[in-house]
């Protein structure tokens, strides 16, 4: 394969690249809502309400449900299942796999004191509005995050997104570029004068979930990680919430 520098001056380099990455989030936006339409019936035949606590986690596990379908499909449509690597964690992955969450963790708590210190606050979250008379819901997306969040949102951003970035524009490129992507895709989640700060937060920890697979080269191990860090939220936003501690 000829070398990234070499092949920019191909312009179908740069059409797989980004058309490609453009195809993807199409697929992952459109698949996302088919799902959750499925899934609605399901709920309403077992009795459950659809803005419940458990009718809210389980529409996000369908519309993960879609976002796997997407990258996987387009992976296998367009036979580039060679992009994503994955495999059983290696003692070397639990490396990378402790010492990334210990990084991103402390990364995201630094970056927020930051913005503390400066009187910036960040956006509201679309997850946390829904959960402020529920708190039980930050307590059923656990599970959903480390099955199905963690794991399709790495498979997308860093296994599909960063590998077609890596293939032609080289890893340090790739990286940037999947967490522009990253970052972008969640400007729905959250909403308020804060929202730009908080994008620039999601930028910084999508690069260091993509720095965690480029020295993996395992999409297990941004995957596990990334659920962690999810779960570490939802049990803290849950513990504030109920009263348990007072603040973090």
């Amino acid at each position: 394969m000829a070398s990234p520098a070499r092949s920019l001056d191909d312009p179908r380099t740069h059409l797989r690249a980004l058309g490609g990455t453009l195809l993807v989030v199409v697929l992952v936006v459109l698949l996302a809502a088919v799902f959750v339409s499925l899934g609605y019936p399901l709920l309403d035949a077992a009795g459950i309400a659809r803005e419940s606590a458990l009718g809210l986690a389980l529409r996000s596990a369908f519309q993960f449900v879609g976002f796997g379908v997407a990258g996987v499909g387009y992976l296998v449509a367009t036979d580039q299942t060679e992009l994503v690597t994955v495999r059983t964690p290696t003692r070397e992955d639990a490396k990378w796999l402790a010492g990334g969450f210990v990084a991103l963790l402390a990364l995201y708590l630094g970056v927020t004191s930051l913005l503390s210190v400066f009187g910036i606050e960040g956006a509201e979250s679309a997850i946390v509005q829904q959960g402020s008379d529920q708190p039980i819901y930050f307590l059923y997306l656990v599970p959903v995050t480390i099955f199905l969040v963690g794991p399709t949102e790495e498979l997308i951003f860093r296994g599909v997104v960063q590998g077609l970035f890596r293939r032609a524009y080289g890893s340090v490129v790739a990286v940037a570029g999947a967490s522009a992507v990253f970052a972008a895709v969640h400007v729905t989640s959250y909403s308020g004068q804060g929202l730009l700060a908080t994008l620039a937060t999601v930028l910084v920890l999508g690069g260091v979930l993509g720095v965690i697979y480029e020295k993996s080269r395992n999409l297990v191990v941004p995957a596990i990680v990334h659920g962690l860090f999810n779960t570490v939220q939802f049990v803290a936003v849950y513990a504030t919430s109920t009263g348990l501690v007072s603040g973090f």
